[in-house]
């Protein structure tokens, strides 16, 4: 068994590796920073494979489905994201649109690319990692409660798709 973790390297991400690990799954963990990776490697018991992307960038995510599509993933954990606090009006445009690809778009072509592989042979698990953020607006935090939103309302709407079939 397989899983692959994006945002492994700290909070959710770095904890679901550790759990999934211990549970025997083999591991495919990404995220930017490499030294936090092999040190989270370092204290696994199962296989890891590390891989550093950025997934703000939407190449990155395709590429990253390329580099182990071959692979016999079972689990897709869509962890990587971040927020940032201040009011709307005054949050970095640059920063915000940031968080939108990390947090929406890397979520979405993601989800899309390993749903249709699950689907083909039926079998497979994604988590979409959300926030209790999803269910609430967000004074200072507007941008960000409304990519988890995304992810949520993404997610369900998936679920009573395959669901129905």
């Amino acid at each position: 068994m397989k899983a692959l973790i994006t945002g492994a390297s700290s909070g959710i991400g770095r904890d679901m590796a550790r759990v999934l690990s211990q549970m025997g799954y083999s591991l495919i963990l990404v995220a930017r920073r490499r030294e936090r990776l092999e040190e989270l490697q370092g204290e696994l018991r199962t296989e890891v494979q590390i891989i550093c992307a950025d997934l703000s960038k939407e190449q990155a995510c395709f590429d990253l489905y390329e580099q182990v599509k071959a692979e016999q993933i079972d689990i897709l954990v869509n962890n990587a994201g971040f927020g940032m606090f201040g009011a709307f009006h005054e949050t970095d445009m640059k920063r915000e649109l940031n968080m939108i690809r990390v947090n929406i778009i890397a979520v979405h072509i993601l989800t899309k690319l390993f749903l249709l592989d699950f689907k083909k042979r039926n079998s497979g698990m994604i988590l979409n990692v959300a926030s209790s953020a999803a269910f609430l607006p967000g004074p200072l935090l507007g941008a960000y409660y409304a990519t988890k939103s995304y992810v949520l309302r993404l997610t369900e709407a998936i679920y009573e798709e395959l669901r129905r079939e």
